[in-house]
């Protein structure tokens, strides 16, 4: 029986020991900066091919206003 509380009280101060750490860690810790909103130049305009509809950044299509799988 003794041996089975001595094997309690180390399971206890070792939780103990562990919430400790996280606890201090989290504190210590500095939070990363929000991350900015993206600004518009990061974006291209967008068109659409005139065979397929599908959208593509309008700098891919072809004068055409075709995409490269259409203008094939």
């Amino acid at each position: 029986m003794n041996l089975f509380r001595l094997l309690l009280l180390g399971a206890a101060l070792y939780i103990v020991w562990r919430l400790l750490t996280v606890a201090r860690r989290a504190t210590t810790q500095q939070r990363p900066p929000a991350p900015r909103a993206p600004s518009s130049a990061h974006y291209e305009p967008m068109a659409r091919c005139a065979r397929c509809s599908t959208y593509l950044p309008a700098s891919s299509l072809s004068r055409a206003g075709l995409c490269g799988r259409c203008s094939e």
